[in-house]
């Protein structure tokens, strides 16, 4: 498949592809710019791919769509296609499920995932040390963008939330797409939440992805 073109996203390559594709969109911060300007500048359609957990009451599967819409006010891009699932507990496995699917059955010829490093090691320790993060968002710098024979593209591996920070405020995006997002991953089933408030569709404030959230963009 090839580049029809590559922006620069506050200084970071974004490559943008001629055929269909797909992308995961979490609710999160890094999911929904990275859908921004997949939907400002890709022609092809764009498949969507959100999960809501039982677990986690589905939070994500509610802010996932609220994201979808805004990226549509703000770009007049319609030419998407949603897919959304269900699961009593997720992992990065079962996220993955529905658009490793696509990609086997040729329906998206290449999917797009916004993942970021994490902050330097003594800041994301700092933030919460009871809990487990995600360890496979390495801070070096040196993290591979394409995997899976080319077929799964990382465009956002190499940085961290600072740069989505300026991304955001890059595209004047900080009163219009930054408030639908939410980062938070309060867990219900977690020890660690028992004192902690249920924000609902909020942020707690407390667990490690909120703080991430919070050092990124102070």
């Amino acid at each position: 498949m090839a580049i029809s073109k590559t922006i620069s996203c506050a200084g970071t390559d974004l490559h943008i592809f001629d055929d269909d594709i797909g992308v995961c969109v979490s609710g999160g911060l890094d999911s929904a710019i990275l859908l921004y300007y997949l939907m400002k500048h890709t022609k092809s359609t764009i498949h969507i791919y959100s999960q809501g957990f039982n677990a986690k009451r589905r939070r994500n599967t509610i802010i996932a769509p609220q994201v979808v819409e805004k990226c549509i006010q703000l770009t007049d891009n319609i030419n998407i296609v949603q897919h959304i699932d269900y699961k009593d507990v997720g992992t990065w496995s079962s996220i993955a499920e529905a658009p490793i699917m696509a990609l086997e059955q040729n329906l998206i010829k290449r999917l797009v995932i916004g993942v970021t490093m994490n902050p330097p090691d003594d800041v994301a320790n700092s933030f919460t040390p009871e809990l487990d993060f995600d360890s496979r968002r390495k801070t070096t710098g040196d993290n591979d963008l394409f995997v899976n024979s080319g077929t799964i593209y990382y465009p956002w591996a190499n940085i961290d939330k600072r740069d989505i920070a300026k991304m955001y405020k890059e595209e004047d995006l900080m009163t219009s797409l930054f408030p639908v997002t939410r980062s938070c991953e309060y867990d219900p089933t977690c020890d660690y939440f028992d004192d902690i408030e249920d924000p609902n569709l909020g942020h707690c404030g407390e667990c490690w992805w909120c703080k991430e959230r919070e050092w990124g963009f102070k």
